[in-house]
């Protein structure tokens, strides 16, 4: 580029000299040519003209060609986070295919565990269980936890913490816990999601996992009227008694498929006690009876629901009622008397616009909380049974979308209570929170070693301890300090 400095005084007065006084004479098309060509003779003796042609072509040599690159079909989908993307959960189980994800890992599972009857309880787990069997008797609790007033139970949650670091129990994630109401030691039993159970005894921190169904164990729960035994329900469709006494997992229930097709497992769901026989839920949305005296036997069936059945649970009182979640957005109330292996009619029905995770009485049964994938948990009173139960009187929203590498949240009541619940929460810090039934916020248990989600949540039957489970198999235990001394 030439720069004016470099230009000769003869063309620099060539261009000062150029005047207009020749113009007068001229039309405005002829004047405007002419300075058209001046201002173009000007550039070109500045170097302007030639400057431009050449940063022109640099810019075409180094504009890259655009190729088409033929598309490789054998790429699988991006993976996306449905809870991001506000998408709604899986409405059907998925963890068979994560199961098949996993099975090249632990081959060493791959073990038809629902046709086996019975598994014992190793040999060298002896000093174990002994020391387990002093902790299992159940004296008459000195703890009044659940009875406390609301001001003192709202005191004595703000006193919790956790005091010992999290504790793993499990190989994978937690899908079901059960606390047992010993007050001498703190005693859990988790279930996770490759079907193993974990006992474990805070007394002594021993703990002790046996493989006992071929699928997550979806609900487990210690034996009301015998306090040596334990129930535990997996999504292979099996229902197994743990005997401490004896040593043994016993099968005393087994689904067959009652739907159309037979391509699919007719998973187990949950269990709930019914004086001393077990109603249990499964895939179908049938709700099974079984006599725990005779193993094995279905002695009653009815068909709830047209998907599967979440929960279900007894009425505390009215023990010829109880109540299913389901699969459809159905909350439904039964009568055991009514049962029949064709659909029967309900009681009530409490609708939801979305799936169910859980619904749950409260410890008298005056109200019932659920748990919906519409991000809202809903308290109803049901203090009287009639058709002013099914509107709830309290919504409160909660995000309950945990994806699909997490246990769901289910609400449940503080045991003998009913006017506070407590849930698990996707909200950082990580947290579980306790509500009142106005839909209230009571107190946050968090603290800075709780540094995973818990969903998966349950409470000792008598004392302030709260134990949550996560996704990597760890427990997180709240109490008071002296509580674990």
């Amino acid at each position: 580029m030439i720069n004016i400095q470099d230009l000769s005084p003869s063309k620099m007065d060539d261009i000062e000299s150029m005047s207009d006084d020749e113009d007068e004479n001229l039309t405005y098309e002829q004047q405007r040519e002419k300075r058209m060509k001046k201002n173009e003779e000007m550039l070109d003796i500045l170097g302007v003209n030639q400057a431009a042609k050449t940063l022109v072509n640099s810019i075409q040599k180094q504009t890259p060609v655009k190729t088409t690159k033929s598309k490789n079909t054998s790429l699988k989908p991006e993976r996306r986070s449905l809870r991001i993307a506000h998408m709604p959960a899986p409405q059907d189980y998925q963890l068979p295919e994560e199961s098949k994800i996993e099975s090249k890992k632990y081959d060493s599972y791959d073990t038809d565990f629902k046709n086996q009857n019975s598994i014992s309880i190793p040999e060298e787990d002896s000093d174990f269980v002994e020391k387990l069997n002093d902790d299992l008797v159940v004296k008459e609790a000195v703890n009044d936890f659940p009875k406390l007033p609301s001001h003192k139970f709202v005191h004595v949650l703000k006193s919790l913490d956790m005091y010992t670091p999290s504790v793993k129990v499990c190989e994978k994630r937690i899908y079901s816990l059960a606390i047992h109401p010993s007050e001498t030691s703190l005693i859990v039993a988790a279930g996770d999601m490759r079907g193993n159970i974990t006992l474990y005894n805070n007394k002594n921190s021993e703990m002790r996992e046996y493989r006992l169904h071929d699928a997550p164990v979806n609900c487990i729960s210690f034996c009301t009227w015998d306090p040596y035994k334990l129930y535990s329900t997996s999504h292979d469709g099996s229902v197994r008694c743990g005997d401490i006494v004896k040593r043994t997992f016993d099968i005393i229930y087994k689904t067959e498929w009652k739907g159309q097709s037979k391509s699919k497992m007719n998973h187990a769901t949950w269990h709930t006690e019914f004086e001393r026989n077990l109603l249990i839920g499964n895939g179908s949305g049938h709700v099974d009876m079984i006599d725990t005296r005779t193993p094995d036997k279905i002695i009653n069936t009815a068909w709830c629901h047209e998907r599967s059945v979440r929960t279900v649970q007894c009425h505390p009182l009215e023990k010829h009622h109880f109540l299913t979640s389901s699969g459809i957005g159905e909350v439904s109330l039964w009568d055991i008397r009514n049962m029949t292996d064709q659909s029967i009619n309900p009681v009530l029905q409490f609708e939801h616009p979305k799936s169910l995770t859980s619904a749950f009485f409260s410890a008298s049964g005056s109200k019932m909380v659920s748990t919906c994938n519409d991000d809202n948990i809903r308290i109803f009173n049901t203090d009287r049974l009639n058709s002013s139960a099914t509107k709830p009187i309290n919504i409160i929203p909660h995000n309950n979308h945990t994806g699909r590498w997490l246990s769901v949240f289910k609400a449940k009541w503080n045991p003998g209570r009913d006017n506070e619940f407590f849930v698990g929460s996707m909200l950082t810090p990580k947290r579980i929170q306790v509500y009142n039934s106005a839909g209230h916020i009571l107190h946050i248990l968090k603290s800075t070693d709780m540094t995973t989600y818990c969903p998966v949540v349950e409470v000792h039957p008598t004392q302030a301890i709260y134990v949550g489970g996560n996704g990597s198999g760890r427990l997180h235990i709240f109490s008071t300090k002296e509580q674990l001394t």
